[in-house]
């Protein structure tokens, strides 16, 4: 059976197809295919607002979509952790909570953030300086006639879309967790906010 192409995979209308074909072992490393995977997968969740029926199974199967995206080098996880996050909050809006699943249970989405970001907010802000640092560097190349735009479009892909995920953490995840360890977990990352703002207002000053 032949992968879909890009035209045909923004044709499907079904969870459950959309859901088998994530889970073959052929399909494209390409990042416009995958783009229009996830794109069919936010349609169906959004369908909630109008009431879509089968809105509810859209929203694991996005999620789904999202985890198979961000193994493959063409996507990654950089251009997957802040929509993951928006389509988590989202699902928990729509449908409410639910224990286990990985798109509507709380602290599975918390713990799946801080795993993405790193593990703890130390390597994370780690990263971000080095990765500023580095992509600064290499702005000033280009600019200088001797640098890569990609590795500087990358850089700056990956301070954004960390940084969006974890406002959306914080503004839409946390007030969901039970008080207790995660809520405390939670809130040390939310701390991290004014380190990543002391990190790029230091960088300006470099």
């Amino acid at each position: 059976m032949t992968v879909p192409s890009f035209a045909e995979v923004n044709r499907i209308g079904s969870p459950a197809t959309l859901r088998d074909l994530i889970r073959r072992v052929d399909l494209p490393d390409d990042q416009q295919w995958w783009s229009a995977v996830i794109s069919v997968g936010q349609s169906g969740l959004t369908g909630a607002e109008s009431g879509r029926p089968d809105a509810e199974q859209w929203a694991t199967v996005l999620v789904e979509a999202l985890d198979a995206a961000a193994q493959r080098p063409a996507f990654g996880l950089v251009s997957t952790v802040h929509r993951r996050m928006m389509a988590c909050t989202a699902a928990m809006q729509y449908f409410g909570e639910r224990a286990g699943d990985p798109a509507r249970d709380p602290e599975l989405v918390l713990r799946h953030l801080t795993t993405s970001l790193g593990g703890t907010t130390e390597a994370y802000l780690d990263r971000y300086r080095e990765t500023l640092t580095r992509t600064l560097a290499e702005h000033d190349r280009v600019r200088a006639g001797d640098g890569d735009n990609r590795v500087v479009s990358s850089g700056r892909t990956w301070l954004d879309n960390t940084r969006t995920a974890l406002v959306r953490m914080c503004e839409d995840l946390v007030p969901r967790l039970p008080e207790g360890s995660a809520r405390e977990e939670a809130a040390t990352w939310c701390a991290a906010l004014p380190g990543i703002d002391a990190i790029r207002e230091a960088a300006k000053t470099r």
